[in-house]
């Protein structure tokens, strides 16, 4: 993957002029005209506590949820992936975080045995919180050798619709397909547990999956999904080939990138790849370590996941170490294939740098004293709102470490990895009534000199957190 992300590298001297093509604007939602949603119902969402269902991991179902039926189906997608709130201009925003509001991930599931629910693969239509019917019978045996594991009652996976973000962003979309495609992901784990699902999520499912939805690998590429509910005794038989139904095209003019192309299919197995093992570094002697203490009356998970925004009206006041605890062990609860890089300014309990979080020990070990964020915010493409927030989390990866655990499909795990972060940070702040915005937009080598990372790290998503002008209620 390093060609991909050395070619995708934005600097000063490189960055060509363009200018964006509002008549041949992807339209946002997928649209099957043979195929209409069909509906749940009112959406019944869970009432599961935010700080217990954030903090954990992994995601541990809610014991008090009620089963699944066409309700709680209807509030976990509206969570997962929903539409959450209309922009002045007109742009609906969702429940998952997306760079230039573009959405390019898509969520299908497959149903088996629910009662309910007819067998087959659907695709999820969030502009009327419902799903539609692409392929009925029982595929959960298909899904099964998609995402690994046992066959189960429901199969979600994310597929990336490329256009959407190549229309901005050219050769470097892959890299906010897969941002993008965390972002949901994080909320489709945070809605299965609230819902008492147990789940396993795969990130490198297997090639098999383009052909169980009907992809066409240039266009759109599966890049995860997760194994939920209790397991089904009867898989059904090998689906037969199939005919997708007809799509309408994206915009007048859908284009292809095939640098992009090529990206997406780098590291694809005829078999899901495991969750390799991922180490972690123990905090240095003389780290700060941090205690993640949740108020006891916090708000509830659907709550706060519909309430998320993207706020950067950040004002100059620093975040206390309790703030700080919580923002970063709801982030990043375990070890994984990245490193985090916390750039503090002043006015807060712990001094102004860059820290190295370590997760396994909930701890920060200063790396560089002085007010840092200025130059983070230079190198964020100039975009100065992210100098005043009080902190950014920059996330980043060792490829070297990134090849000898998971070889070529290493890239992807990080960026997912990356996003799935982010999003929690923004559902943090949330709930600490914080503004939050993710910026996957940066001159990579200035970026990696303003955080101090390690020689040879790459940067992958910086997001900056803080208080904002007239708060973030909830």
């Amino acid at each position: 993957m390093k060609p991909y992300h050395q070619t995708t590298a934005y600097t000063r001297q490189g960055m060509a002029g363009g200018f964006m093509d509002w008549a041949n604007q992807p339209w946002p939602f997928k649209r099957y005209p043979d195929a209409p949603p069909q509906p749940l119902g009112e959406p019944r969402l869970p009432e599961a506590s935010f700080w217990p269902s954030l903090l954990a991991w992994p995601p541990a179902p809610d014991a008090q949820a009620p089963p699944l039926d066409p309700a709680g189906l209807a509030g976990l997608l509206a969570l997962a992936a929903g539409l959450t709130a209309q922009a002045h201009g007109g742009t609906y925003l969702r429940s998952p975080a997306s760079a230039g509001a573009l959405y390019p991930t898509e969520l299908y599931l497959v149903a088996s045995g629910l009662g309910w629910l007819a067998d087959g693969l659907w695709h999820y239509a969030p502009e009327a919180n419902a799903p539609r019917l692409l392929r009925p019978g029982n595929l959960a045996g298909a899904a099964a050798k998609v995402l690994g594991g046992r066959p189960r009652g429901l199969s979600f996976l994310l597929g990336a619709l490329l256009w959407r973000s190549i229309w901005k962003y050219r050769t470097r979309a892959w890299r906010y397909c897969l941002l993008d495609g965390g972002h949901l992901l994080a909320c489709l784990e945070l809605a299965l547990a609230a819902c008492g699902l147990e789940q396993h999520p795969c990130l490198a499912p297997a090639t098999s999956g383009g052909e169980l939805l009907g992809l066409t690998p240039e266009r759109e590429a599966l890049v995860a999904g997760v194994g939920a509910g209790e397991t089904v005794s009867e898989a059904g038989p090998e689906p037969p080939a199939w005919q997708p139904p007809e799509e309408e095209p994206l915009s007048p003019r859908e284009q292809s990138d095939p640098t992009v192309a090529e990206a997406a299919a780098l590291g694809l197995g005829e078999r899901p790849g495991p969750e390799p093992d991922w180490p972690g570094e123990p905090a240095p002697v003389g780290a700060a370590r941090l205690h993640p203490r949740p108020p006891e009356d916090g708000p509830a998970l659907g709550r706060v996941m519909l309430a998320r925004r993207s706020r950067r009206n950040f004002i100059p006041q620093g975040l206390n170490a309790a703030q700080v605890a919580l923002l970063l062990a709801a982030s990043l609860p375990m070890e994984g294939p990245l490193g985090a890089t916390v750039l503090l300014g002043p006015g807060g309990d712990l001094p102004a740098g860059a820290h190295r979080y370590y997760p396994g020990d909930q701890a920060l070990a200063l790396v560089e004293t002085g007010d840092r964020r200025a130059a983070a915010a230079r190198a964020c493409l100039d975009q100065m709102w992210v100098g005043q927030a009080a902190l950014s989390l920059v996330l980043w990866a060792d490829p070297a470490r990134l090849d000898a655990a998971a070889g070529e499909r290493g890239y992807a795990r990080a960026m997912l990895a990356a996003g799935r972060a982010g999003q929690r940070l923004y559902l943090a702040a949330t709930a600490l009534g914080l503004g939050c915005c993710g910026v996957g937009a940066f001159y990579d080598a200035e970026l990696a000199a303003a955080a101090a990372l390690p020689s040879g790290a790459w940067p992958l998503y910086l997001v900056a957190a803080g208080p904002v002008k007239g708060g973030a209620p909830v």
